[in-house]
């Protein structure tokens, strides 16, 4: 059975053909081996979205009308996740994540499905993603690609739709909640705000996050913080809720310490924890420690640099010398997110100028 049936076969766009003319060497013998086989394979997901955008591609995914088992016949793969589909294939030393055409069912856990079978129609595996924009399968040895979804009309447009129904796909994994504010920011590009029906979905589904293992949480929520936007981004975050139902805690609308995410200079994804914490206690700083499930380190960095947020020194040299030991390395840039929050406002205490003056004695 044809795998592409009921899609138009287009022929490359220029995006797409200078993405096809510069793939590693590794993954175009990868997908010679799959032509050798006389198997279907097609590059999905995030390595089409950057193509069209004109930013870098940091990894392929693919799908392929084989299965698993037939998958593992490729000299060197590892079984990432057979059990739904996905055989990695390595070469030359990168990697490769391949998944099969699948069918999927049953959601309770708001995680994973409950059902997989492997499919033989490339529209019905597109059908199961998350976002429009992500929903694009180029085929490299015909030199074409099927978009049943009009991703790239809503990359071009800047906006960010869901496949099909946007309730449904947001509780299919609640991951994809963060995943959809995360693709809100893209850089020099500007922000993209979801369509009216993802954005109010996106509401109504934020209690499925407390299904979602901290750890995944944190690794989508950490790349929020450091992005070119986060400030818009983490605003509509609490704005919606989101923020809340993330950690326990309200939210201003507003807020100071959200709007000085994106002038923050330097530093690390805990200085954007600390701002953003600021104004909150010990015990709202440990919960969220333990909540985001942050690595030893991280935790003892969240709350030794909450601990000095708000307090410099006196003007007397010697009590200079006791901060800048006991702040150690930290302490340039807690004089400049300082030197930042006065600048917003939050400290009028504080005299712009008497702040720059004890950076430079330091």
């Amino acid at each position: 059975m044809d795998p592409v049936r009921g899609m138009e076969e287009l022929p490359l766009l220029p995006a797409f053909s200078h993405m096809v003319q510069h793939l590693p060497d590794s993954l175009i013998e990868i997908l010679q081996w799959f032509e050798d086989q006389n198997s279907h394979v097609w590059i999905v997901g995030g390595a089409n979205r950057h193509a069209l955008l004109g930013t870098k591609i940091l990894e392929y995914d693919l799908a392929t009308t084989m299965t698993p088992h037939e998958m593992k016949a490729y000299p060197d793969t590892i079984p990432t996740g057979e059990k739904y589909g996905t055989i990695t294939f390595r070469n030359r030393g990168e990697h490769y994540e391949i998944t099969t055409l699948r069918t999927e069912s049953g959601y309770n856990d708001g995680r994973r499905p409950d059902e997989v079978e492997w499919g033989d129609s490339l529209r019905v595996d597109l059908s199961r993603r998350d976002l429009t924009m992500n929903s694009i399968a180029v085929n490299v040895s015909k030199e074409t690609y099927y978009d049943p979804y009009d991703g790239c009309k809503d990359l071009q447009q800047k906006r960010i739709r869901s496949v099909g129904d946007p309730s449904k796909r947001l509780s299919e994994d609640a991951l994809r909640i963060l995943r959809t504010y995360r693709f809100m920011d893209q850089g020099k590009a500007g922000i993209w705000w979801p369509e009216l029906k993802l954005a109010d979905a996106l509401r109504q589904t934020k209690p499925m996050l407390g299904r979602i293992a901290s750890e995944r949480i944190w690794s989508e929520f950490r790349r929020i913080l450091i992005g070119q936007h986060a400030s818009e981004i983490v605003q509509q975050m609490a704005d919606d809720g989101v923020l809340k139902q993330l950690f326990g805690i309200d939210w201003m609308q507003d807020d100071v310490h959200i709007q000085a995410l994106n002038h923050i200079e330097g530093g690390d994804v805990i200085d954007r924890l600390v701002i953003l914490m600021k104004d909150f206690d010990l015990n709202d700083c440990e919960r969220l420690s333990k909540s985001l499930k942050l690595s030893s380190a991280e935790k003892k960095n969240l709350l030794s640099r909450h601990s000095v947020m708000g307090h410099l020194p006196n003007d007397v040299d010697s009590a200079m010398r006791v901060y800048a030991v006991s702040v150690g390395e930290w302490v340039h840039q807690h004089l400049r997110l300082e030197k930042l929050l006065t600048q917003l406002g939050q400290f009028v205490h504080y005299d712009e100028n008497d702040v720059q003056q004890r950076i430079d004695r330091l």
